[in-house]
Formats: C-alpha cells, structure tokens, sequence
C-alpha cells in the first residue's frame, strides 16, 4: 500500500510538473511582457539603453581584433571575423547560464504573490536573452561593413544553431535556477567558473594553436555551441559532430532537469 501511494505521489508530481510547463507555455504572452520590462527596468534613464552592451562588443572587438591577431600571426581579414563571432556569440551563452542562476531568485515577489507556473520564469530569461542577443549582432556590421563581407545562404543554418541554443538553455535554467535557490552560494561559484571557461573556450583563439592536443578544445561543449552560430558564419559549416555533441548535451540537460523540476517544483517558492 505504502509503494502504492508513493508511485500515485510521484505520477502527481510528474502530471503537476507537466501542466506547469503546459501552462507556462501557453503564457507566452505574460513572460514576454515581463521580459520587456526587464530590459526597460535595467535601462532606465539610459540614452542608449541595451546598446551600451553593443557599443562595448564594438570596442573589445577593435582593441582585441588587431592586438591578438597580430600575436597569434593571423591575418586580420581571418581574425576579426572569428574574434567578433566568439565575443558575440559568447555574450548570449554566458548571459544565458549567469541568468539562469537568478531565474527564480530575480522573480521572488512575482512567485510569492501571484500564482503563475513556475516554468515562466525559465521561459522569460531565455526570452529576454534573446533579445539582447537580437540587439548584439550588430555588433558585427561594422566588421562586415569594414572587411566586404557579404551575406550568404549560408548564413541561414544560424537558426537551426540558435535554435538548439535555445532548447538546451531551457533545461540549463531548470537545473541552475534550483540550485541556486536552494544553495545560495552556487550563483557566485557559477559566476567563477563562466569567467575561467571564457579563456579554456576558443573564442579569441583558435583549436590549432594547442597542435596535437586540439581535441581539448573540440570536445568543450561551450565551443560546439558557439560553432552552431559562428560556424555558419564564418564558415565552413560546422561538422556533423558538432550538432551531435551538442544534441547529446541537450539530452543530457533534460535528463538531469526533469526529475528535478518534478520533485522540486512545489519548493521553490519556500527556498526563495
């Protein structure tokens, strides 16, 4: 009777979670709101608002594109592409995985006062990152504009990128967000080790500068997924390992956020 009762429990909890993400999902309208008014709230006051982030990708890219590619002996028209992509394209990954700490913790008062799924919250940081990231491309215009660099078809395998981008920070977000709720001290130590992979991941150097050890780099699951965009972009395409080493991550994410969102959901409003 007694396991019974605890495989109903757990067939509840999985039902609860499920709906919450039905729910949150059918409330698009409401995160994306709520994502505009954080993006309005941070930049309030501000003349050029979210451009800032855009003007200050535009300046790394000048100062770092000339300097490190003259180090690493290559040429600038090759460089600064490959350099502008990395910092771009890095600008969303990590800002999706520093937000994600904060999913829950940043909308304390929205979850204690009024009843909306839990998966919202995910939904909304995800969205407002994109947006950022929507805004921060253009960062790459001036470098198009610069070097003659013309668009291509290629360029559209960016939104089958962008969109595995977007699919694994969902379960990214689940994981981070419980965490950090429950242990107050994963944000900063998230915040660390996103600091130190900025410079383990090739974004500002290539995987044939370490020769025969390149394959550290290959593997780093940060790089397969900035390749999903800057490969596209660059060119060539990425390989087929790429979107399978990515894919196998996703997987993963899921694996480890479905259990969790299913036996933590109902707690997160005590934790924060």
């Amino acid at each position: 009777m007694q396991q019974q009762s605890l495989v109903r429990g757990g067939e509840s909890r999985a039902a609860l979670a499920l709906r919450d993400v039905i729910d949150g999902v059918k409330a698009y309208p409401i995160w994306m709101t709520l994502a505009w008014q954080d993006i309005r709230q941070r930049y309030r006051r501000s003349v050029l608002g979210p451009f800032w982030i855009t003007l200050t990708m535009v300046v790394t890219i000048a100062g770092m594109g000339p300097l490190y590619g003259a180090l690493l002996n290559i040429k600038m028209e090759e460089f600064v592409p490959y350099l502008a992509l990395g910092i771009i394209t890095w600008g969303l990954i990590s800002a999706l995985i520093l937000d994600a700490c904060n999913a829950f913790i940043g909308s304390d008062s929205i979850v204690r006062s009024v009843r909306l799924p839990i998966s919202l919250h995910i939904f909304r940081v995800v969205y407002r990152n994109m947006l950022f990231f929507a805004h921060n491309v253009l960062a790459y215009v001036p470098v198009m504009i610069y070097l003659k660099i013309l668009p291509s078809a290629q360029w559209l395998m960016v939104i089958p990128g962008l969109l595995i981008i977007v699919i694994a920070a969902i379960p990214l977000s689940v994981i981070l967000g419980i965490f950090c709720a429950r242990f107050r001290d994963m944000q900063p130590i998230v915040g660390s080790i996103v600091q130190l992979a900025f410079f383990v991941t090739p974004i500002f150097w290539k995987p044939n500068a370490l020769g025969h050890r390149a394959y550290v780099a290959t593997y780093n699951p940060l790089y397969m997924f900035i390749e999903l965009v800057r490969g596209p972009l660059y060119g060539p395409l990425p390989d087929a390992s790429v979107y399978i080493g990515t894919g196998i991550t996703t997987v993963i994410l899921f694996a480890i956020a479905i259990p969790l969102f299913i036996r933590f959901r109902s707690r997160i409003a005590f934790w924060i």
